[in-house]
């Protein structure tokens, strides 16, 4: 690995995270550029229409909590369903799960272990149609990821399609994803590793519609401002024509 990358003209990486990681393996700092990825802010929106998925899963009143990603130890899912469970029946709510992965058994047994089978829901992996339409159904997205034996999160897509579809996020404080969202702005920030921070931050938000409803369009304002594919790929190509000069200028073409 260290010698691809030593090899490269330029390593484009997805986050300031990732790119220290890159120098941390001896890339000199000026052939690493920081290329935060994009969202397509027409596919997932606010106004999607997703009332069949909060009729069958929020019918009651429930905040719909929605975690995306494969079912990964760093993901954090674990750590929300023991929050989830901790909260009991303080805060009337719904946690959908969807993805796959090698930790769907113990996930499940976890929820089990809980008593929490009408509280928590496995979708398995989702369709691109459904995929925004989940993101619109919920009212905060979760995903309290964390390092797991070196395994990081290098930057969080999924946290840019939930600020996209206009919700509030709660992420863990690792790898990229400070990048991805903003603490006390766009969502929340938590350790990925505290149980009771992270159950005290999920009873926040459910409880209080007004703190979701700015969160969520400080979110979708920031992504249409700063997370667009359109400025992302003007980024890539930037990075591309200072590689071809630098290569002009040492032929002497």
């Amino acid at each position: 690995m260290t010698r691809v990358y030593g090899g490269a003209s330029a390593n484009i990486a997805n986050s300031h995270s990732t790119a220290r990681m890159l120098e941390a393996l001896g890339m000199p700092s000026d052939r690493v550029h920081v290329v935060h990825p994009g969202v397509d802010v027409e596919r997932f929106q606010p106004q999607i229409d997703a009332s069949d998925i909060r009729a069958r899963f929020g019918s009651d009143g429930r905040a719909i909590l929605l975690s995306v990603g494969r079912l990964q130890r760093r993901k954090g899912h674990d750590l929300a369903i023991e929050a989830i469970g901790r909260l009991g029946s303080s805060v009337p709510l719904t946690y959908l799960i969807a993805g796959d992965g090698a930790e769907r058994g113990r996930l499940e047994a976890l929820v089990a272990q809980h008593r929490l089978q009408d509280r928590v829901h496995f979708l398995g992996e989702l369709s691109a149609r459904d995929l925004p339409r989940y993101y619109a159904a919920c009212d905060i997205f979760l995903l309290p990821n964390r390092i797991d034996e070196g395994d990081v999160e290098g930057f969080g897509m999924v946290f840019l399609e939930a600020a996209a579809a206009g919700r509030p996020t709660i992420g863990g404080r690792s790898g990229g994803v400070p990048e991805a969202m903003l603490d006390r702005e766009t969502g929340v920030l938590v350790s990925g590793t505290d149980i009771g921070e992270l159950a005290a931050a999920i009873h926040d938000l459910a409880s209080s519609p007004e703190k979701r409803h700015a969160m969520g369009v400080a979110g979708r304002e920031r992504v249409c401002r700063a997370f667009t594919w359109e400025r992302a790929a003007a980024e890539v190509s930037a990075v591309h024509v200072a590689v071809a000069s630098r290569a002009h200028r040492a032929t002497g073409q």
